[in-house]
């Protein structure tokens, strides 16, 4: 790299703090003297630019944060905040909004996702915030409440952009970019091959994609693609429109690459190293420099004014540092040693950011040609990828391996791996997923480890660390997408498809629900004055911590008094507001049977009123209490009072059971009422009580009739050959409906594999 000119860009400085991938980053005010970044680390940090020089200090640490945060977004200046604020979205689901004057406590904590919020944008015009989601949705919030809940991706919705007039757009990772108004999906956008990642706006256009197909996609909001850009050699992972006209893009081959409009296309005129295996996020600040986030967690600067570039002896160093990162194959092309050139190839100039290798010795270099100076700069030495081929896609989110597991009946199950996790994790994992039996787990943990290998690219791995955004360590190239070659299969016998596993649901953001809890209770208004007192917000306090404290804690701290507050704010608040109750409620009934002693006989009607599900589903009211409120039932299998408490109210789950949960589009919800199904199933059958099969038959079956998300499907299905396996009650049943016709074929595997299961217990 070339000191600044300009044209071309260069270093400018350097910003070392994050001790992890900075995933995301935000320019802040409009002076180009703020940039916000935020790591695997779970921190979002501010960087101020000291004076005029081109140096930035960390000038505030934001950890409000339980997990990665993986999207940033700069909310500008407001006569209540007069230096804006600062929007993170985290793998601990929440959204957090923090005055960057105070790095202490957000000012606002935005719930409703159930997974990993991936992206924020803002509508300029009418102040509306968007987020999306590894939930598959996308979510509207006005004033900080959620207003519109997108629903129609198949998989991760990656990215979102408020394109004011013309409406919200979405990218998932199921290959399309969908045109939202007024909650509707009035256009769906095909083209790309792969996972859509990135969506940024293109003044006089419309509007830029890019995807792991290693594409940028110019659109009008038409929906005409008017250019397919390749210049990236794997997934592109970010985009960002620059103020003086064109584009920075960035990706898994290590670069950030600048594009300038050339007629009616755009051309890639300068291509940025870094020596970092992912550069993961790009944005411009208002002066014309570009900021990158890498996977070797620093946030670089680049600049195309010289009084703004680093030094000769600093530029060195980042030039040596990025030459002699090592690069895998994959991105570079198939490598013939035997075919290369030597030193001498260097002898004669390239084109413009052109890439060759040469062989040096042993070792295999790229060399870039520098137009600048009219040289070749050495950016990396090439090394065998892992398995020579791409990263597998397996539910929307990226591997290193995707195995394919033979449990019988001639079809398999997906076991996905990334490197950098713990085998047995992995294995444990995929035990729970496909309720396995857990004595699989040594022989499934030491399968991982035979057919997978280690590699080290750049910075160590985190071991046990995965990716927020996808899933994985960070990337690193992996094996083809159509799986490793053909491993010595793990046997797994049918009989343990139905083990009897209860499924509950048991991960929390405690300290997110409470600041939600907070936040509502400073507004009397929406809460009909039912404000918390000083000393229920204490009780509040010590019963969040009681769940940060793990099982045994809250089963010993839960009292009267930790009752008391959850009924008020589940049951009294209004209908709008009471999630963060039943969310609480949720988990303490899976560690405590204390609410439903304090309860009583009362307690699943009350529960059912505050969802609006006391007689039947219906489209109206909060879907987020409905969900909340079928999970908590689930999960009163967690102590053995609480199974005793759902066999005593066995009558009213079953009519529960029997709603037209079909009429939701929520897959969470439905998710829950499978997962409510099994554990209502498997208790009935602890008690030996057959009286419910019809019944829980003929509901299951119009349950599966209309369902179409794969995991719910699987689930459901599971808890039907638990029903049938072994019973006879409920084989009778089967003969009297049409369970056969139930039993269609999936395109899922999976699903095949059970459906076959079934067919033949039906057949016995």
């Amino acid at each position: 790299m070339t000191q600044g000119n300009n044209s071309l860009y260069a270093l400018s400085t350097q910003l070392e703090g994050h001790s992890q991938d900075v995933r995301a980053l935000a320019a802040g005010t409009s002076n180009a003297s703020t940039v916000f970044s935020a790591s695997r680390d779970t921190r979002v940090m501010r960087w101020s630019r000291d004076g005029d020089s081109a140096a930035f200090t960390q000038s505030g640490a934001y950890a409000g944060h339980s997990h990665f945060v993986v999207s940033l977004l700069f909310i500008q200046p407001s006569e209540e905040y007069p230096e804006g604020l600062i929007a993170s979205g985290s793998a601990d689901k929440s959204i957090n909004v923090f005055d960057p004057r105070n790095d202490a406590t957000p000012v606002f904590t935005l719930i409703g996702h159930t997974d990993t919020v991936c992206a924020l944008a803002r509508d300029e015009t009418t102040g509306a915030i968007v987020s999306g989601s590894w939930d598959k949705t996308a979510k509207v919030w006005v004033d900080w409440q959620c207003v519109l809940t997108l629903t129609g991706h198949e998989q991760a919705v990656w990215a979102v952009l408020a394109a004011g007039a013309h409406g919200v757009l979405t990218a998932s990772a199921d290959k399309l970019i969908k045109v939202w108004k007024d909650g509707k999906c009035v256009r769906s956008l095909s083209g790309h091959s792969d996972a859509v990642r990135a969506l940024a706006p293109l003044a006089g256009v419309g509007f830029l994609s890019a995807s792991n197909d290693g594409s940028v996609r110019i659109w009008n909001f038409q929906g005409d693609c008017m250019a397919e850009l390749f210049s990236h050699t794997s997934f592109v992972y970010g985009l960002s429109p620059l103020p003086h006209g064109g584009f920075a893009s960035c990706g898994e081959d290590r670069t950030v690459k600048v594009w300038k409009p050339e007629g009616s296309d755009y051309k890639c005129v300068q291509t940025i190293q870094h020596p970092c295996t992912s550069v993961w996020c790009v944005t411009a600040l208002e002066n014309g420099d570009i900021v990158s986030g890498g996977s070797d967690a620093v946030v670089r600067i680049f600049t195309t004014n010289p009084e703004r570039a680093a030094s000769l002896n600093e530029v060195k160093a980042y030039d040596d540092s990025v030459a002699k990162h090592q690069i895998p194959s994959n991105q570079v092309g198939d490598v013939d040693k035997t075919k290369l050139p030597g030193l001498e190839r260097l002898a004669n100039p390239g084109t413009p950011d052109q890439v060759v290798m040469i062989l040096n010795g042993d070792m295999v270099e790229a060399h870039q040609f520098n137009a600048a100076d009219g040289q070749w700069v050495k950016i990396g030495e090439v090394v065998d990828a892992v398995g020579g081929g791409r990263k597998q896609m397996y539910n929307g989110r990226e591997y290193d391996y995707v195995f394919d597991i033979d449990i019988g009946a001639g079809t398999n199950l997906k076991l996905p791996y990334n490197l950098s996790d713990n085998p047995y994790m992995a294995a444990q994992d995929f035990i729970n997923r496909h309720e396995l039996n857990q004595d699989f787990l040594d022989q499934i943990g030491t399968f991982i480890i035979q057919n997978s290998k280690s590699t080290t690219l750049g910075n160590e791995l985190n071991p046990g660390v995965s990716d927020p955004f996808t899933g994985a360590g960070r990337y690193v190239p992996g094996t083809s997408s159509s799986g490793v070659s053909k491993p010595t299969p793990v046997a797994v016998k049918p009989e343990q498809l139905f083990p009897n596993v209860f499924a509950t649901f048991g991960s929390i953001n405690s300290k997110g629900v409470k600041t939600k809890i907070m936040q509502l209770n400073g507004d009397p208004v929406k809460i009909n004055g039912l404000t918390l007192s000083s000393d229920e917000q204490s009780v509040l306090s010590s019963l969040v911590d009681s769940i940060d404290g793990g099982k045994d804690k809250l089963a010993k701290n839960f009292n009267d008094r930790s009752w008391s507050v959850l009924s008020k704010l589940a049951f009294e608040w209004p209908e709008s507001v009471r999630f963060p109750g039943i969310d609480l409620i949720r988990i303490c009934v899976l560690h405590s049977a204390s609410p439903l002693s304090f309860e009583g006989d009362n307690f699943i009607p009350k529960l059912l009123q505050a969802a609006d599900l006391t007689n039947a589903f219906n489209q109206t009211g909060v879907e987020a209490n409905k969900m909340l409120c079928i999970r908590a039932l689930s999960n009163l299998v967690g102590t053995q009072d609480g199974v005793n408490y759902m066999y005593k109210s066995r009558q009213a789950i079953v009519n529960v059971l029997g709603y037209k949960w079909n009429l939701s589009s929520n897959a969470n919800l439905r998710l829950a009422v499978a997962s409510l199904f099994l554990n209502v199933i498997i208790v009935l059958k602890q008690k030996k009580d057959d009286s419910f099969s019809f019944d829980l038959l003929t509901s299951l079956i119009e349950f599966i009739s209309h369902e179409s998300d794969v995991e719910n499907e699987y689930r459901a299905l599971v808890a039907l050959g638990t029903l049938v396996h072994g019973n006879q009650a409920a084989q009778e049943a089967a003969a009297l409906v049409d369970l056969k016709s139930t039993l269609k074929a999936s395109k899922n595997k999976s699903i095949d594999r059970i459906v076959q299961l079934h067919r033949a217990i039906l057949k016995k």
